[in-house]
């Protein structure tokens, strides 16, 4: 079970936690207006949590904004590095665009999609601290953009300089609540999630749930894959898939991990260094 100091530790950057605060249009709204360089932004509705099925895989969005011109806007936070970051906002805004548009609908009438991906490191190791990516043609030497209404935002909170939007990253890493002028809407979820008592029974309570689903889901799948060698073993096993991921997603520490599965720190580590799966969302 999640303990009071690890919901304590949780920033904007921690994807349980993220959905807690994006579920607030308001702060989808000034995060999108910074990173955007749009202003009169409107965000019209937030839907946190999401899925979608696009052929035979299944997403889960952490926050999919709809703005006031129609546009539609997933949010997605990443911490773990290993994931093919571009293929996976690639497939995201995809998925977005299939999901969301009706049938029969023409291509003009397709929607307008935005995917920003914010990282705690440098997905496309450029140094630049927000990339935009576009669709492009080919014109002699040179590549001009064509305007297909799709649009990639890269961000991360390891470049930095002296700007808004970097001012603005620098929160995802905040496990504290701050007061900060230029962002109110941000300062004051985090003030209540961190500071109230209404807030923080929601986050334990939130993070609780997810935890536990994870832990349910993993222990179904261990025993189906350990049929051969017993149901006991297959749940342990299952178990030990769940934290590792929890780990490796940051949702858990270290001391949560090894307690809950009774191994010792060098144990649990040994487990998470070998296990190859990429960091997907438990669904």
């Amino acid at each position: 079970m999640t303990k009071r100091k690890d919901t304590e530790k949780l920033r904007l950057m921690d994807d349980a936690f993220f959905r807690m605060a994006a579920a607030r249009k308001e702060v989808c709204q000034e995060m999108l207006r910074t990173l955007l360089d749009e202003e009169k932004l409107i965000v019209v509705s937030v839907t946190v949590q999401e899925e979608m099925v696009s052929l035979f895989r299944k997403i889960r969005l952490d926050a999919l904004c709809v703005l006031s011109d129609g546009r539609l806007c997933n949010i997605e936070v990443q911490k773990g590095n290993e994931n093919d970051d571009i293929r996976r906002v690639r497939f995201h805004a995809s998925s977005v665009t299939a999901n969301k548009t009706a049938e029969g609908t023409i291509f003009a009438d397709v929607p307008n999609v935005k995917v920003i991906y914010i990282s705690e490191y440098d997905a496309l190791n450029n140094g630049q601290m927000v990339t935009l990516i576009k669709r492009c043609q080919k014109l002699g030497d040179s590549y001009v953009p064509i305007d297909d209404g799709e649009e990639i935002i890269f961000a991360n909170t390891k470049i930095k300089d002296e700007s808004k939007k970097a001012r603005l990253l620098a929160h995802f890493l905040d496990s504290d609540s701050f007061r900060d002028s230029e962002f109110p809407e941000i300062s004051n979820v985090m003030h209540y999630l961190k500071e109230t008592d209404e807030g923080k029974a929601e986050v334990k309570s939130v993070t609780e749930q997810w935890v536990e689903e994870g832990i349910e889901i993993g222990i179904k799948q261990g025993i189906e894959q350990g049929k051969a060698e017993g149901k006991a073993e297959g749940k342990a096993e299952g178990k030990a898939e769940v934290f590792v991921l929890l780990y490796k997603k940051g949702h858990i520490s270290l001391d949560v991990a090894t307690e809950e599965l009774g191994v010792s720190e060098e144990e649990f580590l040994e487990m998470v260094s070998k296990d190859e799966q990429p960091v997907e969302p438990v669904s």
